[in-house]
């Protein structure tokens, strides 16, 4: 990304809240073990607040530097364990079984996928949430490489354990609408 490009991403950020919660990730919070989570880009925080107000210790990665100055700052105040890392997750590295969970929320990029996979610990969950197809018809993303085709996102788990997948329309509780396909998969306790 230019120079440009992350100006205006930081722009996108500044001085606005966390935000309200993926409703998909409240569903699917008891079912995570207590531990370490990964939340791929985080901006501001919204999913790594709840996550460590649960009882968790989060690693927000977000390549926005206003995004995680919000979130360092909200953290402290809360006394939260959240440790923001400012990273392009194109070259960010993913140690093997390091991650009680992995939390990607509105961020698609598949080639992260098998990483996601090894960098979780046995019993470890996977939450992806994100849009599918239908979204460019109605708002943002319109870009087709940000958007899932249908039953997309079962074969990006690999080797991981669908415990919940879900593909359709969905109503926010703003009323605002969103096609979106989410899934929970874990990694298999033995091998």
């Amino acid at each position: 990304m230019s120079e440009a490009g992350y100006a205006d991403w930081d722009e996108r950020h500044r001085g606005k809240p966390a935000g309200e919660v993926e409703p998909f990730l409240v569903e699917m919070l008891a079912r995570i073990r207590r531990g370490v989570v990964l939340d791929v880009a985080a901006g501001r925080g919204r999913n790594a607040l709840a996550l460590a107000r649960a009882g968790n210790a989060i690693v927000a990665v977000d390549y926005s530097i206003e995004a995680m100055r919000l979130l360092a700052a909200t953290a402290r105040c809360a006394q939260l364990a959240v440790w923001p890392i400012v990273a392009n997750l194109d070259n960010f590295h993913l140690t093997d079984e390091s991650f009680d969970a992995i939390v990607n929320i509105n961020f698609l990029d598949r080639a992260l996928f098998p990483k996601f996979e090894r960098a979780l610990r046995p019993g470890g969950v996977l939450i992806a949430s994100t849009f599918l197809v239908d979204q460019a018809a109605i708002g943002h993303p319109r870009d087709p490489r940000f958007l899932l085709a249908h039953g997309e996102l079962r074969p990006l788990a690999g080797s991981l354990e669908i415990e919940e997948c879900r593909e359709g329309p969905v109503t926010y509780p703003n009323g605002d609408r969103a096609f979106r396909a989410s899934m929970l998969a874990r990694r298999r306790t033995s091998i």
